[in-house]
Formats: structure tokens, sequence, C-alpha cells
């Protein structure tokens, strides 16, 4: 009866979709950040050499002047914005108009001169 019950209890708990993370790893899995390592061993010595083009650099612009901060307050109110029908509307026939020719007849005659000229 007790392997009958560990079985059930292995088949509904099912194997975890999850993505594997350093904390629920054993103690040797070590995730890293995918970048690979910034120099090598030198042959027949223990001293590792450091490749200048390998160091990560992180691009970082000018915020000298710049109004914003980069705390935003929970007092701050959301503001809620609801789609309307003409809204979706609106962008299905933008998207209509931008794939089919506003003149047509003009398309219809371009491609009849390329094909009579062939």
């Amino acid at each position: 009866m007790a392997l009958r019950s560990k079985v059930t209890t292995f088949l509904a708990r099912g194997a975890s979709r999850k993505p594997l993370t350093p904390k629920k790893g054993n103690k040797n899995f070590y995730k890293g950040t995918g970048t690979g390592p910034t120099g090598a061993f030198m042959p027949n010595s223990t001293t590792y050499r450091i490749d200048p083009t390998k160091v990560r650099q992180f691009v970082v612009p000018d915020l000298t002047g710049f109004a914003l901060k980069p705390y935003v307050s929970w007092a701050v109110p959301q503001e809620k914005f609801e789609w309307t029908t003409s809204d979706y509307i609106g962008t299905q026939a933008d998207a209509a108009a931008n794939r089919i020719p506003a003149d047509s007849s003009a398309a219809a005659s371009s491609t009849s001169t390329t094909s009579s000229s062939a």
C-alpha cells in the first residue's frame, strides 16, 4: 500500500516547468550571466590574464540636468485608459490603408505595363 501511495503522489506532482535558478538548483549549480569568461589562464602557469576586449562595459547616458528622478512615489495616482470601439476600428482602418494602395487604378496600370513589356 505504501508503494502505491508514493507512486500516486509522484504522478500527481509532475515536473516543474519553472526556469531553473541558482536558488532552486543544487549546491554546484551556477547559472552565471551568459557572457562568458573575461580572460584566460596562461599556458603552463597559474596566472589569469584579463582580455580588455572581453570585459563587460556598461553604457550610461549623461544625465546632467535631467529633471526626472529614478524614484516613483506610491502616492502618484494611476491613470486609467479605456479603449473605445472607435480607437480599435481606427487602428484597424489605418493598418488596412497602409496595406492597400490609395490609387488602385494606378497600381493596376503599372502591373499591366510591366506585363506587356515582358
